[in-house]
């Protein structure tokens, strides 16, 4: 490898110095016996090869060591030279330039004047010195510059593999400057500047796991997991300290709390962790929300933390089931009503759900069974935020948020036209799809946790165990039911165990779980059998843009639903 072309400009800065200082012409080869530098004269055979007219050089790469020959032609050096009768140098002093032990190039020093010869002879050790001191630079400069290429290297490694972890990474130095931060730190930290700091403060624990408080840009914040210190080579100059963060602090309102509990619970699988950087960024906005997923995923949970991440935390947050009200009270309900609107009214009137939800969050769950009638009134209060109850002829202006759930496709329902699509469009500005439990089992073990927790303070009854027989089970199960199912399969544990057992054993199980591991393991999800069926497509026809193409009509489905079930299957 000719290191020396990787430093040419430092090379031929050299060149010229040396020829300054001493007088003499210089000229520079590297180890493919190419002149890479050259002063005088010999500036404008640049770039020729030497291989034939370099006899002293190659005896320089031959022995390592500087050759000096003050008598040309006549030397014991030049015996073997086959050109030495053309020979015009009246001196010459070739010294080798060695990394690691190896002769990658040569500076040569070449007179052709008998005055410039008797003037270097004077001071010759002086300058043999000065040309080797030389020469060690030039090794020098290609070692820094190979270094950092190496670190450049091992940092864009490193980089495109942190990039893909889901924790935040953090690497500073022993200045606490930060020298390596990947994709999903940069998302939550914001832009980082040279010599950016992050100082820890203070420690402790949350949930049983570390939590650290930090200094960043003016502001404090916190974050959870684990921070590693180290030294490169023994050297405290070179110590690094790596964090690890599972979660920041300033997020820790929108991770999932079950039901009004007031414990928070840090649920660590990666689609998880997206969904929480997903809330965070959305809370600030009043932009509509669609969260879909299985019954039982806490769809509801989801809604509740962008809620209480919004502008509008300070307000009610109401929760309206769509499916649970008949349709023939749904407008009423959602709307309210004069008094003696129709028979039957109530004398007094009724203030609707969206009125209830002024200055707050009003959640629509399983907005897909909603009438088509009421959708319209719906995408009304979308687009003016007006209401007006039945029975009245004044409109009402109200300030609510609209987040939408459902558990069906309602792409599907419009194209059968049971929604309309002009409100799918409105609600599904930011869509959130949270994955059913079987494709998130990293989360089952945090979830057993936290449920075994709460019904034991809920119970009264001491703290209770898992056995490895039990969660080997429950990650083996579909859970169709998903969270919903896992929590009252606990409390019927927790019913089930004995005051004087510590540990939750099969014995304590649900019926459903004996006896039929077998017929449950067989059994797919339609999601399952479509994730793997776009899977395989996509292993015969590729990942490009066409193939996308020619998969979603394989499939029978708009390229924008292809693109929506991949980015959800993460494919």
């Amino acid at each position: 490898m000719n290191f020396l072309n990787f430093i040419l400009d430092d090379v031929k800065k050299y060149s010229e110095i040396v020829s300054k200082v001493i007088n003499i012409d210089v000229e520079i080869m590297d180890s493919s016996f190419t002149r890479i530098a050259g002063t005088g004269t010999l500036k404008e055979k640049v770039g020729l090869n030497m291989k034939d007219e370099s006899h002293i050089y190659h005896q320089v790469l031959k022995t390592k060591k500087t050759i000096i020959i003050f008598e040309p032609r006549e030397d014991t050096h030049c015996f073997t030279c086959q050109k030495k009768a053309l020979c015009k140098e009246e001196l010459e002093i070739s010294t080798p330039i060695i990394y690691q032990d190896e002769v990658i190039g040569v500076i040569g020093l070449i007179c052709f004047e008998k005055d410039k010869k008797y003037d270097f002879i004077e001071k010759k050790d002086l300058y043999i010195q000065f040309l080797e001191q030389i020469s060690k630079f030039i090794s020098y400069k290609v070692y820094v510059y190979l270094s950092s290429l190496q670190l450049k290297r091992d940092n864009e490694i490193l980089s495109n593999i942190i990039d893909r972890v889901q924790d935040i990474i953090i690497l500073t130095n022993r200045k606490n400057e930060i020298e390596l931060i990947n994709k999903k730190g940069k998302n939550i930290l914001g832009a980082i500047y040279k010599d950016e700091k992050i100082i820890l403060k203070t420690s402790s624990n949350f949930l049983n796991q570390k939590e650290f408080n930090f200094l960043y840009s003016g502001k404090e914040i916190s974050a959870i997991g684990d921070i590693f210190t180290f030294s490169l080579e023994k050297s405290e100059e070179l110590t690094k300290t790596l964090f690890v963060f599972k979660e920041i602090s300033e997020f820790k309102n929108y991770l999932l709390s079950f039901h009004g509990n007031s414990s928070i619970i840090l649920l660590e699988s990666p689609q998880m962790q997206d969904i929480y950087s997903h809330i965070s960024k959305v809370a600030r906005n009043d932009t509509s929300v669609l969260i879909t997923g299985e019954s039982g995923t806490g769809k509801e949970i989801i809604a509740k933390q962008i809620h209480d991440l919004s502008s509008y935390s300070n307000g009610p947050f109401i929760t309206v089931n769509c499916g649970a009200i008949p349709e023939s009270l749904m407008e009423s309900e959602l709307f309210g009503y004069t008094k003696g609107a129709f028979t039957g009214a109530d004398p007094k009137g009724k203030i609707g759900f969206f009125e209830k939800a002024n200055n707050g969050t009003i959640f629509l769950d399983e907005i897909g069974e909603m009438p088509l009638q009421i959708q319209v009134k719906i995408l009304r209060v979308l687009q003016d935020k007006k209401i007006t109850p039945i029975g009245s002829r004044t409109e009402k202006q109200i300030n609510v948020r609209i987040i939408a759930a459902t558990n069906k496709n309602l792409e599907e329902e419009v194209e059968k036209r049971n929604f309309r699509q002009d409100l799918f469009y409105r609600l599904s500005v930011f869509p959130i799809d949270i994955p059913p439990l079987r494709e998130r089992k990293k989360d089952i073990k945090t979830l057993v946790e936290f449920f075994i927790k709460k019904y034991y303070i809920s119970f009264q009854k001491e703290q209770k165990e898992i056995s490895a027989d039990v969660y080997q089970h429950f990650l083996e199960y579909s859970w169709p039911g998903n969270i919903r199912e896992l929590k009252n399969t606990i409390e019927y544990c927790m019913n089930m165990i004995e005051e004087n057992e510590k540990t939750i054993d099969l014995k304590h199980l649900p019926p459903k779980f004996l006896g039929n591991k077998e017929k449950d393991e067989k059994i797919k999800t339609l999601k399952e059998l479509e994730k793997e069926a776009i899977s395989s497509l996509l292993k015969i026809y590729g990942n490009s843009s066409e193939a996308k193409k020619v998969i979603a009509k394989s499939l029978g489905v708009g390229i924008a639903t292809l693109y929506r079930k991949l980015n959800s299957y993460n494919l």
